[in-house]
């Protein structure tokens, strides 16, 4: 299926004869920042698509997700979380293929020659492109809200998260606002019910103090009436 190439666009590399490797400008730091971070192998997968226009062949890359992984290829497991990652994050794309990053990797072109179920092992360059790309965005910001919940942001499987890794995100000078996380919002519910109670017990607190007086008064008023009574019953009859 034949797209229109983006607009704005630079090579990385080589330029070659009869390809041309397009990667989204999101695709790329995502992978620059998982070079950084990786503890550990991870199965990196590729969203985009690609076609074949007077001889060439174009490959988009226009998105990519992390998985964390035991082995060096995709199990059932690994593949039911990429097509579900597809779903929610790349409706419109494809999984072109995959790579097995291992701890200490510092070259982009060296994961495109290896790139699984795409022969792109002779590749000298590649043309970085830049676009608006919603699915990269909120892919990110999924990360972001596990690494804020406690979560694991690399596999998504609901593990403990790794000790003092952060997620990747990019905003392009986008402000983000992510909801706040439900537990603390319980927090600040209980708080303000506990501030609302100490009201409470103040104005109690005033409101007995200001009558204090008319409660001593009252309270001399009746012992005063009891004595009375008390020396009434006590008097001769006449």
């Amino acid at each position: 299926m034949e797209a229109k190439l983006p607009r704005s666009m630079c090579l990385v590399g080589e330029a070659e004869e009869g390809r041309k490797v397009l990667i989204e400008e999101y695709v790329v730091s995502f992978l620059q920042e998982m070079m950084k971070q990786t503890k550990g192998p991870h199965i990196i997968v590729f969203f985009g698509d690609g076609y074949e226009k007077k001889g060439v062949r174009h490959y988009l890359i226009r998105g990519a997700a992390s998985h964390k992984t035991s082995g060096e290829g995709l199990k059932k497991m690994d593949e039911f979380y990429f097509r579900t990652i597809g779903r929610q994050y790349f409706p419109s794309l494809k999984g072109i293929g995959w790579y097995y990053m291992e701890e200490g990797e510092k070259d982009i072109l060296e994961v495109l020659r290896h790139m699984c179920e795409q022969d792109l092992r002779d590749i000298k360059g590649y043309y970085l492109f830049f676009e608006k790309n919603e699915g990269m965005e909120d892919y990110l910001l999924h990360r972001r809200r596990m690494e804020q919940n406690g979560l694991d942001v690399i596999d998504g499987s609901g593990g403990k998260k790794t000790p003092g890794k952060k997620p990747v995100v990019h905003t392009r000078g986008k402000k983000l606002n992510p909801a706040r996380p439900a537990p603390m919002a319980a927090v600040q519910v209980l708080n303000m019910v506990s501030l609302c109670i100490l009201i409470i017990c103040c104005i109690i607190a005033v409101t007995t103090l200001n009558q204090y007086d008319k409660m001593k008064q009252l309270e001399e008023t009746v012992t005063y009436l009891e004595s009375s009574m008390e020396e009434q019953k006590n008097l001769p009859e006449e």
